[in-house]
């Protein structure tokens, strides 16, 4: 089944017969609108559970420093003080680099969170236009009825004046 757009909620033009508008395509038009509904649903369901499933799977902070024992070198390998200053630097490389991976996940899930975001809100407008559409097209329906039950009246009444007269 094609996929259901406000453009074609906004043009469509149903086939007038002799007696009206013919009922079938109204009600398919109908049963197409309640299913993009449907699907619409579905979808922004599927978002919020990939959203919460996101949340909930956040990896645990790493811890940031660790304990680094110097390891005991021969005497004549590396004087202590150029191997301590080594590990040290060894040391800030590991917490900045832990840190700038930190601020970078930190980034990308502010991003899916406020793409996620702009996704819900956009969904939830489009279900509020569909069901503004579809409360509409019920209106509209149900005046229909009630001017096509009305002009039968009115032809019943002008048949039975008629009869009368013969």
């Amino acid at each position: 089944m094609q996929q259901i757009t406000v453009d074609m909620i906004d043009t469509k033009e149903f086939k007038i017969k002799p007696r009206g508008y013919d009922q079938q395509e109204v009600d398919d038009f109908l049963d197409a609108i309640g299913d993009e509904m449907v699907r619409q649903l579905d979808l922004i369901q599927s978002l919020q559970q990939q959203l919460q499933a996101a949340k909930a799977a956040r990896p645990a902070q790493p811890e940031a420093t660790q304990v680094i024992r110097p390891v005991q070198a021969p005497a004549a390998a590396v004087p202590t003080d150029d191997f301590r200053e080594i590990l040290e630097m060894a040391q800030k490389v590991k917490s900045e680099t832990i840190a700038d991976a930190e601020r970078k996940a930190e980034g990308i899930l502010a991003a899916a969170q406020a793409e996620a975001d702009a996704k819900l809100s956009s969904l939830s407008q489009e279900k509020e236009s569909l069901t503004a559409q579809v409360a509409a097209l019920k209106t509209a329906a149900s005046e229909y009825r009630a001017k096509f039950e009305a002009l039968l009246q009115a032809q019943q009444e002008a048949i039975e004046k008629a009869s009368d007269l013969f």
